[in-house]
């Protein structure tokens, strides 16, 4: 036991300890930044020792303790300082090991259905939770059964509450804060057709979630109606408009067509003047208050991480645009001429925020929003959608035309095409402010707020959020696949930090403990490699047979899907395939990847 437990990052961080403790070193570096510095170091350095064994070693071992189990391995969780390590199967149990050895030291049964989800707490790793295909969840402290709850539906995912003895798990279209303690229940409801697929919970108190899009609202037909929109909901129609109007044009752009790319432009130029007219029409209705009175309820709705996020995309798709001179421009008098001004899209709109800034906006029965934000996002956000539309969109000549165009559009085009069904927004929730209230809770109906991206998810494994919990990896289907690494760090959140194109059905992904490198497993014939070791961190072409191979510097012909660090099969020889579940990288630094196959659990590398 003590041989498997002296891995490289243990034993260069002990041999640095003991350079500081005999005097080798000046006092200054005993600091708690250089000691954090130096165990980074270490822990990327015993990465690069795996991905160099890798490349001329087959280090796929068998676990002992599974040579009788041959049930599938659905995905693998472990705890927060990795010494235990988890197993989905189909066998209807849960196996946990002891990481540096790999035995077993637990198995929890399910009963009459398999498991499909589980989680650690993310401070005391014996507490563990899991829930079946059957709706069953159970919650083990010390090995002993000390809560159960029964949902009718599947339970797609489920986490803890950091601080409090809460278990989140979703089920039909609601999210449920199950306090296993005391066994309360609060419960959260999304729209009917939505549905969560992935639930994460950080130190620092956010939710991530993977919800799919309401359809409800995803169609243009809502902008054929806006004039039945109440002006209570103008805020958020307007922002959710945005979102979809960004992802539109996101997609048309990676589609790389410009016929098609022309054509969005013109349908969204036509949408976001109908919701400005709208909002100028409507908005002077609206019912706000400075105050209110002791019996009314309200909750409040941050919108200046939203706004920060969309204003960052829409500068994006400006610097896109610019080096695109084949687009037509719209002037000032083209505007005019059809009856549009600067201020009927800018200036006019800019009253309606201002009169619903900080102040709270009826909803129903006696219930209120408060909305907080900056009044200068709005203007940023209003004046870069105007330019970016001023500079590109070829228009009409005529405003009859105008409407022909528009009438068509609406008739015949949705803003979620088919493949979106098969994604989740992934979203960000700030849940400081839960004290025990169901008003505490987020409005999981506002889909538009918060977004980090979209992205495919059917099982925890496939999202991976780094161990310091300030990136996010997922992967989104536009024209081929892509794997997006985005960060969650509040002051650049949502940003886009490297992207991986690829073709092949992904599995899972997961985060090196360094964050620097991240597995995308995926599911291929005997003949393909089937999983990618990516360093986010380089910009520089590395040669499929190791880190050291052909490097040449970047240049404008690199494509980011070129950045690829390590292509393996596991195991080398074909004739041991076997089809993969899930892949992780463990936890605990230096003792490798953890596969989980059709058939059995596998080892690699220590």
């Amino acid at each position: 036991m003590a041989r498997n437990n002296r891995n490289i990052v243990h034993l260069l961080v002990n041999r640095e300890q003991g350079y500081r403790e005999y005097g080798f070193r000046s006092a200054t570096s005993s600091s708690s930044s250089r000691e954090s510095c130096f165990r980074q170091v270490a822990i990327e350095l015993a990465e690069f020792v795996l991905l160099e064994r890798m490349k001329n070693e087959d280090l796929c071992k068998p676990l002992d303790d599974l040579d009788n189990e041959t049930e599938s391995v659905l995905n693998i969780e472990q705890s927060h300082h990795g010494l235990f390590t988890a197993t989905v199967q189909t066998n209807k149990s849960v196996n946990v090991f002891h990481t540096p050895s790999m035995r077993k030291i637990a198995k929890y049964h399910s009963g009459e259905r398999s498991v499909w989800t589980l989680a650690f707490h993310p401070k005391n790793a014996n507490i563990i939770a899991f829930a079946t295909l059957g709706g069953t969840v159970s919650v083990y402290v010390d090995n002993q059964l000390v809560a159960t709850r029964d949902e009718t539906p599947t339970i797609g995912s489920l986490c803890f509450h950091p601080t409090r003895s809460y278990l989140l798990l979703n089920s039909m279209n609601q999210i449920i804060f199950w306090n296993w303690a005391s066994d309360k229940t609060y419960s959260v409801d999304m729209y009917e057709d939505c549905k969560c697929r992935f639930l994460h919970m950080t130190l620092d108190l956010r939710l991530i979630t993977g919800i799919t899009p309401s359809l409800l609202y995803g169609s243009v037909n809502f902008l054929e109606d806006l004039s039945q929109v109440q002006p209570e909901h103008l805020a958020e129609t307007f922002l959710r408009h945005v979102y979809f109007m960004l992802e539109k044009l996101e997609k048309a752009l990676s589609i790389n067509n410009g016929h098609r790319l022309q054509k969005e432009l013109n349908k969204q130029f036509y949408a976001w003047v109908r919701l400005l007219q709208t909002i100028n029409t409507e908005g002077h209705n609206i019912r706000v208050r400075d105050t209110l009175e002791p019996a009314e309820k309200s909750f409040k709705s941050d919108l200046n991480l939203t706004l920060v996020t969309l204003n960052r995309r829409i500068e994006a798709l400006q610097e896109t645009f610019s080096s695109r001179p084949s687009v037509i421009s719209l002037c000032s008098d083209d505007l005019l001429r059809l009856g549009y001004s600067m201020a009927s899209l800018y200036t006019e709109p800019l009253y309606f925020f201002e009169k619903i800034c900080q102040k709270y906006v009826y909803q129903n029965f006696n219930r209120y929003v408060q909305y907080k934000f900056d009044l200068n996002l709005v203007s940023e956000m209003l004046d870069k959608v105007f330019d970016m539309f001023r500079r590109i969109t070829p228009i009409a000549v005529t405003k009859e035309e105008w409407e022909r165009q528009w009438s068509f559009y609406v008739t015949q085009t949705t803003y979620v095409q088919p493949e979106l069904n098969k994604h989740c927004a992934l979203q960000a929730w700030d849940l400081t402010a839960f004290t025990d209230d169901v008003d505490d809770l987020p409005d999981f109906k506002e889909e538009w707020k918060n977004v980090i991206t979209m992205g495919i998810v059917i099982n925890d494994s496939n999202v991976a959020i780094s161990q310091c919990e300030q990136l996010v990896a997922s992967v989104r289907l536009r024209s081929v696949k892509e794997m997006e690494i985005r960060s969650l760090r509040r002051d650049i959140f949502g940003q886009l930090m490297f992207v991986f194109k690829f073709v092949s059905n992904f599995v899972s992904l997961s985060f090196s403990p360094s964050g620097r490198f991240v597995i995308v497993g995926l599911r291929c014939t005997k003949q393909l490699k089937y999983a990618c070791i990516l360093d986010r961190q380089t910009g520089w072409r590395i040669d499929s047979t190791g880190l050291n191979g052909c490097l040449r510097a970047p240049d404008d012909t690199i494509f980011p899907n070129e950045r690829v660090g390590l292509q393996l099969c596991l195991p080398v020889e074909k004739d041991r395939y076997l089809e993969v579940n899930c892949i992780k990288w463990a936890t605990l630094p230096g003792y490798g990847l953890l596969l989980g196959l059709k058939a059995k659990f596998v080892q690699i590398c220590r």
